[in-house]
């Protein structure tokens, strides 16, 4: 006989409220799951894409510390050491407090070339676009001071263009008379690594030290230096040098590679890998359960039906074939739609975790480990009801009430 696929349907509509909230707890299970790992797949991504000829400098106290400007050139003549950019945190805002990104003070002669491989300009003056946009964007920063390069984030949340002067109120750097930093936007850029987020904004660092100067604020420092060695360079000698460099003050400096210096920041969000790790295996766990209890309360109703079936002669393979595409449906179904919902839902959650979370993305592999594991939900669930109701005899079925 034919497997009568008509009642799986049916049985699904019969008791709709509670098929509807199996498969709203599986959207919201499956779209939490590809969350938090999604954070956990970033933060990774961001150490492992880094440069491997980078290093940043620190001073050894804090990073808060800011050290000396004469630093550079003693850094740029250490064996090894290609080139060196100041690297200075901004900290400001965009109109209003809640539009806060990532602003960083660079030298930009060398920023660009040190970054060439990690961003790509999308976008020069004039709408320049392809290979004329970097060089074009490379002569704006030149001619002028307040030139700023901005990411593709930040053009798509506010609307900015190129040629426009966005005004970034200070939160660190106050001016006597508490006006903005008026920057002039030369050039669009979007990132090519996961390290670089597209929700910053990259200045001329001379532009920030010699308004501070005048302004008087004894600003004579700056928190960090970005290195690129020299090709072939030991990383681990540079960073020996660095620091025997300057071991005796006035600042003592923490050199790191570019990935252990990324890597700091998921320090400081405690032991982030094994919390959400732990999270996300309570919520499959839970679903599972759900799904399970769902299908059990299923299966208990319809033993009057199977000892019909039964009855007709339809054998003990067909009802666990009808339970088990009965339960796949439920999973693919709220499974899938959880899914498609942590996918179109990255954008946002890329703006909601901002520059504490920079480059966020619901990974490919992400997705399909989650469609793993709605398939299995679908097939666990359906194990223990398909057996309960393959084991009914005929008779004790039909006397069943369901």
């Amino acid at each position: 006989m034919r497997t009568p696929w008509s009642l799986v349907p049916r049985h699904l509509r019969t008791h709709w409220v509670r098929s509807g909230l199996t498969v709203a707890a599986l959207v919201l299970a499956l779209f939490l799951f590809c969350t938090v790992r999604s954070v956990v797949t970033t933060l990774d991504s961001a150490v492992t894409s880094a440069a491997n000829n980078r290093l940043f400098v620190q001073s050894a106290v804090s990073l808060y510390v800011d050290m000396p400007v004469d630093y550079r050139d003693k850094i740029a003549q250490v064996d090894g050491v290609q080139s060196v950019t100041y690297f200075q945190w901004f900290g400001g805002y965009y109109e209003d407090e809640k539009n806060f990104f990532a602003q960083f003070a660079v030298d930009h002669h060398v920023f660009f070339d040190m970054y060439r491989k990690d961003i790509r300009i999308v976008e020069g003056p004039g709408g320049v676009t392809g290979e004329a946009a970097w060089d074009a964007a490379v002569k704006a920063m030149d001619s002028d001071r307040r030139a700023c390069l901005v990411g593709t984030g930040l053009v798509r949340e506010f609307g900015w263009k190129v040629g426009q002067t966005i005004p970034i109120v200070p939160k660190i750097f106050v001016k006597s008379d508490g006006s903005s930093w008026d920057m002039n936007i030369v050039g669009v850029y979007e990132p090519t690594k996961s390290n670089v987020d597209d929700r910053t904004i990259w200045f001329r660092w001379d532009y920030l030290f010699e308004t501070m100067t005048a302004e008087g604020r004894g600003f004579d420092g700056t928190g960090a230096y970005a290195v690129n060695m020299e090709p072939g360079a030991d990383a681990a000698r540079v960073i020996a040098d660095i620091d025997a460099l300057f071991a005796n003050g006035p600042q003592r400096t923490k050199t790191t590679t570019e990935a252990a210096f990324q890597a700091t920041f998921v320090a400081m969000m405690g032991n982030v890998p094994v919390f959400m790790g732990t999270i996300g295996g309570a919520i499959v766990f839970a679903v599972l359960f759900s799904v399970v209890n769902t299908m059990l309360m299923a299966a208990r109703q319809r033993e009057h039906e199977t000892g019909i079936l039964k009855a007709l002669g339809f054998r003990d393979g067909v009802l666990v074939r009808l339970v088990l595409v009965e339960s796949l449906v439920l999973s693919g179904l709220g499974g899938g739609l959880g899914l498609l919902l942590a996918k179109i839902s990255e954008e946002g959650l890329r703006h909601v975790f901002g520059v504490m979370l920079p480059g966020y993305a619901v990974e490919w592999r992400t997705l399909g480990l989650g469609a793993l594991l709605t398939l299995a939900v679908g097939v666990v669930s359906a194990v223990a009801p398909a057996l309960t109701l393959a084991r009914l005899r005929p008779v004790d079925a039909l006397r069943s009430e369901g």
